[in-house]
């Protein structure tokens, strides 16, 4: 069988510091070897299903209610002792775990139950405090990927991860461009080392899209790696993510803070790829076929809101990038009119079909 860049490559470039370990009942082995008693950091819907799996030295378990950083400190300060730390879940758990290890000082071991996001493989917790606040520090043990739990994942949070690396796409044009008009961040000038390294990890997913819409070993394989590589980089380039992301993810904060919710990361950063390449006129129909082909439906109503909801959010990205004081993107330079929105309308209406009324198939719950 041919094996995929990501997977060749995986130790090439940046170095995670931690391994990941591709594999089936992973789960059941952590009692065995997690410092004891450990924490389990996860989420309502979740643990009823892998509570069996633990043992008598389960020192306790944090069901993620909330991202808020001032929750969060309260929480920690009044968990139970504890040597270690599971984060067993979604981009949610994992990052509440990581907060929890840096916050206590323990070791940490992640177990991803979907591919919705690089948060297991990333160093700090993105959680909340008015806007999008990056947290901490912790380096996990090791990242434990067991291809029947993801497997069992609702498809469209796996396949979602597609999403967050899409967005390297449009987040090299954004750099560039703040680079080309004298915008960019003193402390990260543009590099062009880092584009190519973040392309090769692009291009790798791009090659396997159908492996990933199956969720197959390899294409379990091959997303994983990269969002491995993404997690990581962002600390080894000097906690710079310019080469990873950007009006993508401004678009999904600006979501956010127009409709007080929060989505599955890689869906809404997927809408946020197209939109930001239809600003760039930065090939969009490439990213919109891609997510097409990977089985990432972003149409608004999928995400369990309204058109009215993602064109409000479209046309006030202008002004959300300068509220939330993000680093320079195309969503200074070209503000969002409603001719781009029916654009964008029309376009994802052609490639994904009009949203029929009907309620939302699939659970989002605690794998987000």
């Amino acid at each position: 069988m041919s094996v995929s860049v990501a997977q060749t490559s995986a130790a090439a470039g940046t170095d995670a510091g931690f391994p990941i370990v591709f594999g089936r009942e992973l789960i059941g082995e952590l009692a065995n070897f997690a410092h004891r008693p450990y924490l389990v950091v996860t989420m309502a819907d979740l643990w009823p299903r892998f509570e069996h799996l633990f043992d008598s030295h389960l020192g306790g378990v944090h069901l993620v209610e909330t991202l808020d950083v001032a929750a969060l400190e309260a929480t920690a300060a009044s968990l139970p002792a504890f040597a270690s730390v599971i984060g067993l879940g979604g981009g949610q758990a994992s990052d509440v775990a990581k907060f929890f290890a840096w916050r206590r000082n323990r070791p940490l071991f992640q177990v991803p139950t979907a591919m919705t996001t690089n948060a297991p493989f990333n160093h700090r917790s993105v959680l909340r405090d008015g806007g999008p606040a990056f947290i901490g520090w912790a380096i996990p043990e090791a990242v434990y990927v067991d291809f029947d739990v993801i497997r069992s994942a609702p498809a469209l949070l796996n396949r979602s991860g597609v999403g967050d690396v899409l967005c390297y796409h449009t987040a090299h044009y954004d750099w560039k461009l703040a680079h080309d008009v004298g915008r960019e961040e003193r402390r990260w000038p543009y590099d062009e080392r880092l584009v190519i390294e973040a392309r090769g990890r692009l291009d790798a997913v791009l090659a396997d899209l159908d492996e990933i819409r199956e969720v197959t070993d390899r294409g379990i394989r091959t997303l994983m790696s990269v969002q491995r590589w993404g997690g990581a980089a962002y600390h080894a380039a000097g906690w710079n993510n310019r080469h990873m992301d950007g009006v993508d993810h401004a678009f999904l904060y600006g979501l956010e803070h127009q409709t007080g919710l929060h989505f599955i990361h890689g869906q809404a950063v997927g809408l946020g790829t197209y939109v930001g390449a239809v600003l760039q006129d930065n090939e969009p129909e490439m990213i919109l076929s891609s997510l097409e082909r990977a089985g990432v439906d972003i149409r608004p109503e999928s995400m369990e809101i309204s058109w009215d909801d993602a064109a409000t959010a479209m046309r006030r990205l202008a002004w959300y990038v300068r509220h939330a004081d993000l680093p320079y993107t195309i969503a200074d330079a070209r503000p969002v009119s409603d001719e781009i929105v029916e654009h964008i309308r029309d376009r994802i209406h052609a490639t994904f079909g009009a949203w029929e009324t009907q309620g939302r198939p699939g659970p989002r719950g605690g794998f987000i």
